[in-house]
């Protein structure tokens, strides 16, 4: 297996951290999010917004770990956080999509698509 397949989704998360990121900044710049300013709306969708991009950063950590060592992906728990990881994916791509925004839906969904391809190789 090449190890270089597995550094592609650790790659592609920490894209996405950036990218959510950004867009969270365009987001909270909105008039209509900033009218909220103060509220519990506010604080959790803010700060929600930027656990997101924290999970996506962490994420990429670990399949840079399992790029610089795949066995780890024959462990039961390593094959689970993969499993959850792309049901988030895939889950977050139909839910951008059903609501309209459909450019954020096909990144994810090239993400989800790209990390299951590459953790299933390591996985067999």
């Amino acid at each position: 297996m090449s190890i270089t397949l597995l550094q592609a989704p650790a790659a592609s998360f920490v894209l996405l951290s950036v990218g959510h990121t950004i867009k969270g900044r365009q987001w909270t710049a909105d008039p209509r999010f900033k009218a909220i300013a103060g509220t519990n709306l506010w604080t959790c969708g803010t700060l929600g917004w930027y656990q997101g991009s924290g999970f996506f950063l962490s994420t990429g950590l670990l399949h840079w770990q399992w790029s610089q060592d795949p066995s780890l992906l024959q462990d039961p728990l390593n094959k689970a956080m993969a499993g959850i990881v792309n049901i988030i994916l895939w889950a977050s791509s139909a839910w951008y999509a059903k609501q309209g925004i459909i450019d954020t839906s096909i990144v994810l969904g090239i993400s989800a698509a790209l990390q299951a391809f590459s953790v299933g190789k390591a996985c067999l």
